[in-house]
Order: C-alpha cells, then structure tokens, then sequence
C-alpha cells in the first residue's frame, strides 16, 4: 500500500449525550431517542464492522457517553482502537469563560480513569473554540486536535498555542451526519463520500472519515453500514493506508 494515501477512520461516539444535554434523560424516549440506538446495537454493530475489515479506528468518546456503556468502551480498547476524548458531557465551550480549563480537565481525568491511560487527542462536539482552548488542550498532554474543518490536510498548531500539536482536520462531506441529517439515500450518501474521499486523497493524500453510530445521522442501521465497508474497500483497491489519529501524530512528529 502506498503510505501517500492515509485515512483516519474516526467515531463520534454519540448516544443520549446532545438530548441530555438540554433535557432531562427520563424524557429522552420515542422520537427523542434515537441515541439509545448507540447503546443498544449501533456502536457494536460499527465495531463488528471495524473487525472485519481490519481497521483501528480513532473513536472520540464524552465521559458522559462513557460511562453509560462501559462494556463498549472496553470492547473498543480490546479491538485496539484508540480512544481519545470528546469532551464532557457536550457543553458549550464558549459559553463556559473561565471554567473551560476545569471542564476540559474533568473530562480528561475521567475518561483516562475509565481506560487507563490520559487520552492524546481531542475533538470537540459541537461548540467552537475559544482562544483559550488549544493553550488548555497543550497543558493538558494532548498532542493533537481534531475539531477543525478550515484545511483538507493536517497543520501545526504551534501559531495557536499548540506548540509540538498537530491539528488533524474532518471534512463535513465524509461525515455521515451531514448527508442523513438531511434524509438522503445510503446511495446517495456514498456517493458523496466517494466523491470527497477520492478528491481529497488525489490532492493531499489524506481523508478523515467521521462516523456516527446514532439511528438518525449516523451509520449504525445495516444498510448504511454496508456502504461504509464499501468505501474502506474502495479507499484499499486506491492503495490508501488506514491509521488511528496518534499515529498519523507520531509520524508527523518523527518527520519534523
């Protein structure tokens, strides 16, 4: 396989967090429970894929996600994927001023309890940065990011406060998200991503793929999971290479 063509295959690992975020967990039931398909059969069925493909993926979990399916949790740490952190339990980084730092804190800690080792990277759900937040993530041991969409190939985050910290960024047309957020097809949904997959790997060499597990925006029903193993095979046959997020930091770091 050519090692010009990387593809990180990552997982947001949203259950009930977005809803509970916002309202109570005892309401979250009928059409407000789409993240307990996650919990219920999703997240598992994604692993199963993972193992037959034969790919470690970077899967982003909240601690609040965490917690509440610990056996998943642990599954993924036996396939060997890497678990890196997605925050708290979905707050709105901007809206926390000076309580940033402690919350990004929390949430390191108790995920590293939960696997036993500090995550190395970061990714933030679904607030922005503030100036604050990268100079946290460096003081916190993160080597990279995740959580920007402002570049098709990974940079240097020493000008944002990140010295030694890569930014490795997604691309919303290779998120699920975006495409059955607006009730496409799976077809339709495929065709998008081969569309932006095969671009960005032609010009940069480099795709991040970002999953879901969720019933409504992600891919944990059968019929959108058959069209991602169609992808990964597609991204093989084109000779890509697929790496978790912490060792496409690593060679990043050995080569400069």
């Amino acid at each position: 396989m050519s090692a010009g063509k990387t593809v990180l295959v990552t997982l947001n690992v949203h259950g009930i967090g977005p809803e509970a975020a916002a309202q109570p967990e005892s309401s979250l039931h009928g059409r407000d429970a789409h993240g307990r398909y996650a919990y219920g059969g999703g997240l598992a069925r994604v692993l199963d894929m993972l193992r037959r493909q034969g790919v470690r993926a970077t899967l982003f979990w909240p601690a609040f996600e965490a917690e509440r399916c610990l056996g998943l949790l642990e599954q993924s740490l036996r396939d060997g994927h890497e678990i890196a952190s997605h925050g708290n339990a979905f707050e709105d980084l901007a809206a926390l001023g000076d309580r940033e730092g402690e919350v990004l804190e929390r949430a390191r800690d108790r995920l590293a309890k939960l696997t036993g080792s500090l995550p190395q990277g970061f990714r933030y759900t679904s607030s922005g940065f503030t100036p604050r937040t990268v100079p946290l993530l460096h003081r916190l041991g993160y080597r990279y990011d995740s959580s920007a969409i402002d570049d098709d190939a990974p940079y240097a985050l020493d000008a944002d406060g990140g010295p030694g910290m890569l930014e490795l960024p997604w691309s919303e047309g290779l998120c699920d998200a975006t495409h059955f957020s607006r009730r496409v097809t799976q077809d339709r949904a495929y065709a998008h991503w081969v569309e932006q997959g095969d671009a960005l790997l032609e010009a940069d060499g480099y795709a991040c793929l970002t999953l879901h597990p969720r019933a409504d925006i992600g891919v944990g029903r059968a019929a959108r999971l058959q069209k991602v193993e169609q992808l990964l095979d597609r991204f093989r046959t084109a000779g890509a290479s697929f790496m978790t997020c912490a060792d496409l930091t690593a060679r990043h770091a050995r080569a400069r």
